[in-house]
């Protein structure tokens, strides 16, 4: 047999375990988004027999999230302290892990942990029409990436707050006011993390969303918290400040009910109130 004949059946045999493996492999994959369905509907049911109902098209999963480690940035913290005041300056070490950065358009101080406060000058123009979109574009310049959470204004007086996403994830930790009175922008104060993607810290997988919701069910009975509904349930991450300048990040879900919000521990399955 010509060699070139051998080797166009040896190619077709290899696409046809390819192709094998490819089917089974969605087998699986099948199986097991089944397997987690029917999972997810017998925990929801074990809740609803509780008395607590859950509204399904607001429950987030956790899967791909995991613990990180990560260093304060101060590179990172003056490009942020650049952006509000308009130039780059040298930060003041205050002590403590407080640094403070003075311009002309005023001064921002930053603590570990993100911990930051910015007074403007009033004799700079800050007037907008628009204070949303002008909190939402200073955020993009201090490179951070951020959600708008909530607005009260009242002819342009009042406050614009946003809180911060990490790898596309809500900072559940990680909020900052914009402060405005008649349009004109007067300062922000806040959380912002200013760091480097981080490393993983190795503390465990993630529980899966059936396994969560049980959890959640067995501390508020454990608790005697009353609730009756589940209208949303979203991952994201807990920041916990460390006395070396870093930060750890844990994966978590925000639990919103009828009567209390919470934070569920995605490693640990530990249920604490939102505040």
């Amino acid at each position: 047999m010509a060699w070139s004949k051998v080797k166009n059946i040896m190619i077709l045999l290899l696409l046809l375990v390819n192709a094998f493996l490819l089917v089974l492999v969605g087998m699986r994959q099948g199986e097991s988004r089944r397997y987690q369905d029917a999972a997810l509907t017998q925990a929801i049911g074990v809740l609803e027999q509780n008395g607590i109902q859950v509204e399904t098209q607001a429950l987030g999963s956790a899967q791909g999230l995991y613990a990180q480690l990560v260093e304060r940035d101060l590179e990172r913290e003056g490009a942020l302290a650049a952006a509000l005041l308009g130039e780059e300056v040298e930060p003041e070490n205050q002590g403590g892990g407080l640094y403070r950065y003075l311009g002309s358009r005023g001064q921002v101080s930053i603590r570990a942990g993100g911990v930051l406060t910015a007074q403007l000058n009033p004799d700079v123009s800050w007037h907008t029409q628009d204070p949303q979109a002008q909190a939402a574009d200073l955020l993009g310049d201090m490179g951070v990436e951020a959600r708008q959470s909530d607005a009260q204004l009242d002819r342009g007086t009042g406050t614009v707050c946003f809180y911060q996403l990490w790898q596309g994830q809500p900072l559940f930790s990680c909020q900052v006011v914009f402060t405005y009175e008649q349009g004109r922008l007067t300062g922000l104060e806040g959380t912002l993390l200013a760091a480097a993607p981080g490393q993983g810290t190795g503390q465990g997988q993630t529980i899966t969303l059936p396994t969560a919701l049980l959890r959640f069910l067995d501390a508020v009975v454990r608790g005697g918290e009353v609730c009756s509904r589940i209208t949303a349930m979203q991952p994201g991450y807990l920041m916990a400040q460390s006395f070396s300048g870093s930060a750890s990040l844990t994966p978590a879900w925000r639990i919103d009910s009828d009567t209390a919000d919470y934070y569920l521990n995605a490693v640990t399955g530990e249920l604490t109130r939102v505040g």
